[in-house]
């Protein structure tokens, strides 16, 4: 999610093997992951957070796997959004609304692009970087 007031109360907990940071553009994004105080925090309206002045993407620690996958690239797409200048005033994605409906449905759909095709992640890892001749 995007715009959210700044969290006072945020409670930073040990990645534990667990990505700690991601490139997106020229930036380089720390993921935390976060136990949300359910009484001074907003974060229980949502399981992720991008924070781009910060450079930090927050992601509440105790989500299963599924939810923690989906919740990363959800918050990697707004990252993107807002390093591309997606949401600017002229842009396609200008409106708040615009841009959680459009974020939301990729990641929703990417995710299961990925769990139903297991073959498409290890061929992007093993091809990216190829250059044909």
């Amino acid at each position: 999610m995007k715009k959210k007031k700044k969290l006072e109360n945020i409670h930073v907990v040990p990645a534990n093997g667990r990505p700690t940071q991601v490139k997106v553009g020229y930036r380089t994004l720390k993921i935390e992951y976060v136990r949300p105080d359910f009484i001074n925090d907003d974060m229980t309206e949502s399981f992720g957070e991008y924070r781009s002045r910060e450079g930090r993407i927050l992601i509440q620690d105790s989500l299963c796997g599924q939810e923690r996958c989906n919740t990363t690239w959800h918050e990697i797409l707004h990252a993107i959004v807002y390093v591309f200048s997606l949401n600017q005033a002229n842009g396609p994605l200008k409106e708040d609304d615009a841009e959680e409906l459009v974020v939301n449905t990729i990641s929703n759909a990417m995710m299961g692009v990925y769990r139903d095709n297991p073959w498409l992640l290890d061929m992007l890892k093993k091809h990216l970087n190829d250059i044909d001749n």
